[in-house]
């Protein structure tokens, strides 16, 4: 299986999980020269992850480096299943999903799903935008997050 009809132009977002945010903080302040420096914020969410409903809370930073928006997620509570506690809990930290805003998300699902049995794993909202995280993990390794805004 192959996503070679699927033809994205370009991703936004690189997800990044930790398990201490802090910490990372530091060195990514040394490595990256961000716009607004290092600002950490909390934010909830809520999911459906694999048909079960979840919540957590994160410490995050998100900014722009290069042309790319880093985010970078440390989970600090959750309650029920969500992706983010189950990278960490299988002792994984680092690249976790890149991130793609679309408009019209439906025909970018429905094409994964009948072309290449890719269904959506996770799927929450935050503010305005709506967010589905792709099974892709088996493919290539990270998940898919398509960001619709």
């Amino acid at each position: 299986m192959y996503l070679k009809d699927i033809k994205l132009e370009k991703f936004d977002q690189i997800g990044i999980v930790v398990n201490d945010l802090e910490k990372s903080a530091k060195m990514y302040q040394e490595l990256f020269n961000f716009k607004s420096g290092v600002n950490i914020v909390e934010q909830d969410a809520s999911v459906v992850c694999r048909d079960q409903e979840g919540t957590y809370r994160m410490k995050k930073i998100m900014d722009f480096f290069g042309q790319k928006q880093l985010e970078i997620v440390e989970i600090i509570e959750a309650k029920g299943p969500n992706l983010y506690s189950e990278f960490l809990d299988e002792g994984k930290e680092g690249l976790h999903h890149l991130g793609i805003y679309v408009k019209d998300i439906e025909p970018l699902l429905n094409k994964f799903k009948t072309q290449f049995g890719v269904e959506v794993i996770q799927t929450g909202k935050v503010g305005k935008l709506t967010f589905h995280y792709l099974d892709t993990i088996d493919f290539l390794g990270y998940y898919l997050e398509l960001i619709q805004f």
